[in-house]
């Protein structure tokens, strides 16, 4: 039947408009992940499951002295990207006006759990690395925690953004050029899961944010290059409390970089990293 409508179309002399769907490939391997690890440093773990198709990872909530690892869903280029003295080349970016993508961090197994006078700090994470030919432009730590009992926070849930922008130092080093940190408290929906857009300006070369649907503008950070490759690394961190009522539950981080799946407004002309408009 479809080879028949197709057919149709074009003996009657209408075009037909395709469009790939933008993806981005989470596909580091337990290889790069022991690379990682003998190198020393804080340890990661690879997600489990990670779902290739939906551009997903899952995490199991562990107590971080008894198994201390984050665990990670990112890409075999981010993953082995040395330094931040390495220009990244990962996805292409093919948008020229206004680029976005959007992140979804699942804590809806959390959502009911009595927590009383539990000391709490559980947090998802994405990393994004944004860059020109020429450096690394932006990178931008975007950040999920739901808080309950601590001394430096209210109780409750916060999504954090922190960022840096680079230029060259007069070595030709690549070194922190502005800095910027958002802390905002949210209330997270009633399907337990928290969802946040980036919406990048290649012309003004800023960043912006919408959480939950509500456009926060543009971050404190301007970096000198449009950009044409950008990485994503996701992770979720272990509870630091051995008696967490978290402890064996289940979250997850998602991408969207399809435009068509992406749900909140953005400014005119945005598309999605690879040019798509819809």
């Amino acid at each position: 039947m479809n080879k028949i409508i197709l057919g149709l179309l074009i003996s009657s002399g209408i075009s037909v408009n395709t469009y790939a769907a933008c993806t981005y490939s989470f596909n580091a391997t337990q290889a790069q992940v022991d690379a990682v690890n003998a190198a020393g440093g804080r340890p990661i773990k690879l997600m489990s499951p990670i779902s290739i198709a939906e551009q997903k990872g899952t995490a199991t909530i562990g107590y971080i002295g008894s198994t201390p690892a984050d665990q990670i869903v990112t890409s075999g280029k981010m993953i082995s990207l040395p330094s931040i003295q390495t220009t990244l080349v990962d996805k292409s970016v093919v948008g020229t006006n206004i680029i976005a993508a959007e992140f979804i961090f699942d804590a809806s197994n959390l959502k009911n759990v009595v927590l009383g006078d539990s000391h709490e700090i559980q947090q998802l994470a994405f990393n994004i690395l944004g860059a020109s030919n020429l450096k690394n432009e932006i990178s931008l730590d975007l950040g999920y925690g739901l808080i309950n009992k601590d001394a430096n926070y209210t109780d409750g849930s916060y999504v954090t953004l922190t960022g840096a922008s680079t230029k060259r130092d007069s070595s030709g080093s690549v070194v922190a050029k502005e800095l910027d940190r958002k802390v905002i408290p949210v209330t997270v929906p009633t399907d337990g899961k928290v969802r946040v857009g980036l919406y990048f300006n290649q012309v003004s070369k800023q960043m912006g944010y919408i959480i939950n649907g509500t456009n926060y503008g543009y971050l404190n950070l301007l970096t000198e290059n449009s950009l044409k490759s950008i990485g994503f690394n996701g992770a979720g961190i272990q509870s630091p409390n051995p008696n967490s009522k978290f402890l064996g539950k289940t979250v997850s981080v998602q991408l969207i970089t399809n435009k068509a799946n992406m749900q909140f407004t953005y400014p005119t002309g945005t598309t999605d990293i690879c040019g798509n408009a819809s």
